[in-house]
């Protein structure tokens, strides 16, 4: 059984005078680590990001072994070597911090920068300190959901009430960013919250439609992201890591589910109300204007730098439109494939061009315009509303949008390794 330690400790496995240098570097790379995993990187990224650093600074990473919750790394040169065991866990990021992580790693990759300073850095960024602007992220979340309604809604009714679910959602998003224990129970706190104004707003008549006005609403919740990097991670043969995210995003989604059943009871309506109407966009246009609101809403909500914003907007709208011709060629599974397949290369062309916006950074909020996870939610709950037949066929359209996604995102891997453009990892 492998030793877990709270805070990092190396092992030297050599005595020699030189033990130092490997020292700094894993512990380093050990912060670095616990930053990306933070921000929710998949496990193999990091492993090559650190494999790369390490060779950057002249040493061998002879093994290394990234989890969600912990990491094993080895490095040696010709006179020593190093071993760390560490725990670390997944969490979310400011897309800010993420664009200053990469930037951090492209200079240790070229070793401009000491380990020391690297730690430094590192420790700078994550620790940042933010003024609460409750402004920001009840516009910034207004716009989020109500840019997703514009992709389906077909009524200004149910934009409306969408948009002011979502400010109801940043509120409390807002209120909960310096509070870790009500961060715990902050999926369930707001679709409990969101789900029981909606309810009764149905009942007293003043919203009219299903579930879907609701769901955008809960849409930064839904672990959509988490759920097709979980099924990346499998495809790419990283068992534990894979699995051990699907698991977390199936419960955050019971979670979700949870509180949504809970602020109908309050409501006091029964289950047959828990139901998701498929319907279309309220003109042809509204899905472009859609796409972006929704990006106005991520650049207010997720902190997007703004000389990264022209890089988020080339991928987001380059996926939909991709997207949506699948869809109208091959169907939606295609569309789903397709679209993860442009993404990822679009993504990690720009990251390796002169607009240097992170691949990371750039495709988070194309995997909300995939909305797998959008469907998964919507499925479970058509289940517990009883609608059996159609909640069983929907959960297998959103398992086989899931394989399609992750083997878009597997190949589109592959076809964007020969597109690197100068020195950068």
């Amino acid at each position: 059984m492998v030793p877990h330690t709270e805070s990092p400790q190396i092992n030297s496995l050599n005595d020699s005078d030189e033990r130092e240098s490997p020292h700094q570097l894993l512990k380093f790379l050990t912060e670095l680590s616990r930053a990306l995993t933070t921000a929710g990187i998949a496990v193999m990224s990091i492993e090559s990001i650190l494999k790369k650093i390490c060779q950057a600074y002249g040493f061998k990473a002879e093994e290394v072994i990234s989890l969600p919750t912990f990491l094993i790394i080895k490095i040696a040169d010709d006179d020593s070597k190093a071993l760390e065991v560490t725990l670390q866990k997944p969490g979310v990021l400011p897309l800010d911090q993420v664009s200053r992580l990469y930037e951090l790693i492209n200079q240790a990759g070229n070793a401009e920068i000491t380990p020391e300073q690297g730690i430094r850095r590192i420790n700078e960024i994550i620790n940042v300190k933010r003024q609460h602007n409750y402004i920001k992220n009840i516009l910034g979340y207004a716009l989020f959901s109500t840019g997703l309604g514009m992709l389906f809604l077909p009524t200004f009714n149910g934009l409306f009430f969408c948009g002011a679910l979502g400010a109801i959602a940043g509120l409390i998003l807002a209120y909960s960013e310096d509070k870790t224990k009500l961060t715990l129970v902050l999926p369930v706190l707001t679709a409990f919250t969101v789900s029981t104004v909606f309810f009764l707003g149905v009942k007293q008549g003043i919203i009219n439609g299903s579930l879907t006005i609701m769901v955008p609403a809960l849409a930064y919740f839904i672990p959509g992201a988490v759920l097709s990097t979980g099924m990346f991670e499998l495809a790419a043969n990283n068992l534990v890591s894979g699995a051990a995210r699907l698991v977390q995003g199936v419960v955050i989604l019971l979670l979700l589910l949870f509180g949504v059943i809970v602020g109908l009871q309050v409501a006091g309506l029964p289950e047959d109300y828990i139901i998701a109407n498929t319907t279309t966009p309220l003109y042809w246009w509204a899905p472009y204007i859609g796409v972006l609101i929704f990006a106005l809403g991520m650049y207010l909500l997720m902190c997007i730098r703004n000389k990264d914003m022209l890089g988020v907007l080339i991928v987001l709208f380059t996926t939909f439109l991709v997207q949506q011709a699948g869809n109208y060629l091959l169907g939606g599974l295609f569309g789903a494939f397709i679209g993860s397949v442009i993404m990822t290369m679009l993504g990690t062309f720009l990251e390796r061009s002169k607009l240097r916006t992170p691949y990371y950074v750039s495709i988070i909020p194309a995997f909300w315009i995939l909305v797998p996870g959008a469907l998964g939610f919507i499925s479970l709950a058509a289940l517990v509303g009883q609608n059996y037949s159609s909640s069983i066929a929907s959960l297998i359209q959103v398992v086989l949008t899931f394989v399609a996604i992750s083997t878009g995102l597997l190949i589109g891997a592959v076809i964007a390794d020969p597109l690197k453009i100068g020195s950068s990892p």
